[in-house]
C-alpha cells in the first residue's frame, strides 16, 4: 500500500501566509482601532476633568473677590452712614460682578440700593430664604441660587454683616447676581462653548440646574445624573456617561468648595467616531500593498522551500538506518504535507534511538559519561587538541555517610556550579560518575589546564560548601595534541594523574607527564 500523498506545499504555505496576514491585520487594526479608541477617550476625558477643575478654581475665585467686596462695603458701615451717592459710586465699580448691591436692615428692609433697575425698592422687605439665612446666621454667606420674587430669574445673593460701632448687629450688605444676566460669573460659566457640541452646566448642591446652554432647563432637578451627584458629594473626576436624550457624552467634573455647586465640562462621545473612521481606512490603504507584497514572497518562498524540503524528507528516511547520534533539537511539526510529514517522522524516530542514550546528568545538568565519550570522540577524530582535566571529591563517602545523600547531592551541585564558573565557553564540562567530574580544555595546553584547575580547586576549598564546612577536590591533568589518539589512553592518563594527587595527599593537581607526575 503505497503512502498517502500530502497537498502540495506551496499551495499551503500560500493559504497560510494569506490568512495568517489577514487575521494578523484584521486583529491588528482592532486593537490599534481599540488603542486609538481608548486614547481619544481619555484624551477627551482628560481634558475635559482638567477645564472643570480649572473652571472651579476660577469660580472660587470670582466669588472671593465679590465677597470681599461685600465685606468692605460692610466695614464702611460700622463707622460711617454710606450715602445713596457712595452707593452707587461702589456700584458702578462693582457694576460688572453685582446685578444690585443693598444695604438692609436687622428686620430685612432695604434701607439703600443700587442697581441697574433700581429694584427692588427702598423700603421693600425682603422675604427670600437667603435673607432669613443672612438675619439669623449674622455671618458672611454665599447664598444657594433661587428665583426672584418678583424677577422670577435665577440668582444668588452675596451678602456680609453689618454692625455699629458698639458692636450690635444692624444687618447685612448683599450684592445680587442674576446668573443668566450680563454678569463676570455668567461669562466664565460662558466660555466653553464650541463647534464640536462641547459645553459647560452646573448644578447647585441640590441637584438643581443654575446654568445650562438650554435655558429651558434651568433649575430642572437633575439627581439622577451621576456625574453629578459625584460631583456635589465632593468629588472631582471624568467619566463617559449618558445623558437624559440618550447620548454619550465624555465628562469631566469638579466641586467648588464655597458653594457645593457641581461644575460639568462634557463633549459628545460621537466626537471620536469620525477620527477612528479615517484612521480604519488609512489601515486598509496602507496595509493592501504590504499583503500583496508578503503573498508574492510567500509565493517566491514556498518555490524554494518544496523543492529541499523534499531532498530532507528522503535524507531523513535514510539518516535513521544509520546509528550516528544527532543532537539537533527535534523539530515540532504537525502538518498533512508528504515532505514535511515524512521528514518529521524521520527525525522523530531517529531522535527516539539518540534519547534513550544521550542524556545530560539529571542531578548537576552537566553533560554525562555517554555525551562525553562521544565529544572526546568526535575532538580525536576532528584532530582537536585539548586538555583533560578529571576532579574527584576528597572524602565524598565520609560527607554522605555523616550529613546524608541529599546534602550529598547539594555538595555535587555545588561542584557543578564552580566547575562551570571556572570553565570558558568553549569548554566542556561532564559528570563522569559518582562524585568525578571533568572538563575537556579545547585547544587547551597544559598551562592552560594546569592554570584552570588550579583556580576551581581553590575556589571549591576556599568556600564553605553546603555541609557548612570546606570540601576539596583532587585533579589529574592529561593532553592531546590534536593528533590521533585513543579515547581510553587519554581518560586513562588523567585518572592516573588523579590517583596520584590522591595518593600524595589529596586537594591537589597532579599532570600526566609520560609516567612522570608533577603538581
Amino acid at each position: 500500500m503505497g503512502t498517502r500523498k500530502g497537498l502540495k506545499l506551496r499551495s499551503v504555505l500560500i493559504f497560510l501566509v494569506t490568512i495568517s496576514v489577514l487575521l494578523t491585520a484584521v486583529i491588528g487594526g482592532y486593537f490599534a482601532w481599540g488603542m486609538n479608541r481608548t486614547s481619544l477617550t481619555n484624551g477627551y476625558l482628560e481634558s475635559n476633568y482638567q477645564y472643570a477643575k480649572k473652571l472651579t478654581s476660577n469660580t472660587s475665585e470670582l466669588l472671593q473677590i465679590m465677597h470681599t467686596n461685600i465685606e468692605d462695603i460692610a466695614g464702611i458701615t460700622a463707622k460711617q452712614t454710606i450715602s445713596q451717592k457712595d452707593l452707587n459710586i461702589w456700584f458702578q465699580a462693582s457694576e460688572h460682578y453685582f446685578n444690585a448691591i443693598l444695604i438692609v436692615n436687622h428686620e430685612r428692609v432695604v434701607t439703600a440700593v443700587s442697581s441697574r433697575n433700581q429694584l427692588p425698592v427702598v423700603g421693600t422687605v425682603l422675604n427670600s430664604l437667603a435673607s432669613y439665612q443672612a438675619v439669623q446666621q449674622q455671618k458672611p454667606l454665599i447664598s444657594q441660587p433661587y428665583l426672584g420674587p418678583t424677577s422670577k430669574r435665577l440668582l444668588v445673593m452675596i451678602s456680609s454683616p453689618t454692625f455699629d460701632s458698639n458692636g450690635e448687629y444692624t444687618g447685612f450688605v448683599a450684592g445680587t447676581i442674576y446668573l443668566s444676566d450680563d454678569n463676570a460669573l455668567n461669562k466664565l460659566l460662558s466660555e466653553h462653548f464650541y463647534g464640536n457640541g462641547s459645553y459647560v452646566y452646573v448644578a447647585d448642591k441640590n441637584g438643581h440646574l443654575i446654568f445650562h446652554p438650554d435655558k429651558s432647563r434651568i433649575y430642572e432637578t437633575v439627581t439622577t445624573n451621576a456625574v453629578i451627584n459625584k460631583a456635589i458629594s465632593g468629588r472631582s473626576g471624568a467619566q463617559q456617561i449618558m445623558n437624559s436624550q440618550e447620548i454619550n457624552f465624555f465628562a469631566g467634573y469638579a466641586y467648588e468648595p464655597l458653594t457645593g455647586w457641581a461644575i460639568i465640562a462634557q463633549t459628545p462621545a460621537s466626537i471620536i467616531d469620525e477620527p477612528l473612521k479615517q484612521f480604519i481606512w488609512k489601515l486598509i490603504f496602507r496595509a493592501i500593498p504590504v499583503f500583496i507584497i508578503i503573498l508574492l514572497i510567500a509565493w517566491y518562498v514556498s518555490y524554494l522551500l518544496s523543492k529541499p524540503l523534499f531532498e530532507l524528507a528522503a535524507f531523513s528516511e535514510e539518516a535513521i538506518l544509520t546509528p550516528k547520534p544527532n543532537r539537533h533539537k527535534r523539530p515540532r511539526i504537525n502538518s498533512y504535507i508528504y515532505e514535511v510529514r515524512q521528514l518529521n517522522q524521520s527525525i522523530n524516530n531517529h531522535f527516539s534511538l539518540l534519547n534513550k542514550e544521550i542524556r545530560m546528568d539529571g542531578l548537576t545538568g552537566l553533560a554525562n559519561r555517554k555525551t562525553f565519550d562521544w565529544t572526546i570522540t568526535e575532538w580525536l577524530a576532528d584532530d582537536i587538541p585539548f586538555a583533560l582535566i578529571l576532579l574527584d571529591i576528597d572524602h565524598f563517602k565520609s560527607i554522605n555517610d555523616r550529613y546524608g545523600h541529599l546534602t550529598g547531592d547539594e555538595v555535587l551541585l555545588y561542584t557543578a556550579s564552580k566547575i562551570r564558573q571556572y570553565s570558558r565557553g568553549q569548554d566542556f564540562c561532564f559528570r563522569y560518575g559518582g562524585e568525578e567530574f571533568g572538563i575537556l580544555v579545547k585547544y587547551g595546553t597544559i598551562p592552560i589546564a594546569l592554570q584552570m584547575a588550579e583556580r576551581l580547586r581553590e575556589a571549591v576549598a576556599a568556600e564553605a560548601s553546603p555541609t557548612g564546612s570546606h570540601v576539596c577536590i583532587s585533579i589529574g591533568i592529561s593532553r592531546s595534541d590534536g593528533k590521533a589518539e585513543d579515547a581510553k589512553e587519554i581518560i586513562a592518563m588523567a585518572d592516573k594523574a588523579l590517583y596520584q594527587s590522591k595518593e600524595a595527599g589529596r586537594n591537589r593537581t597532579t599532570i600526566y607527564e609520560d609516567n612522570k607526575k608533577g603538581q
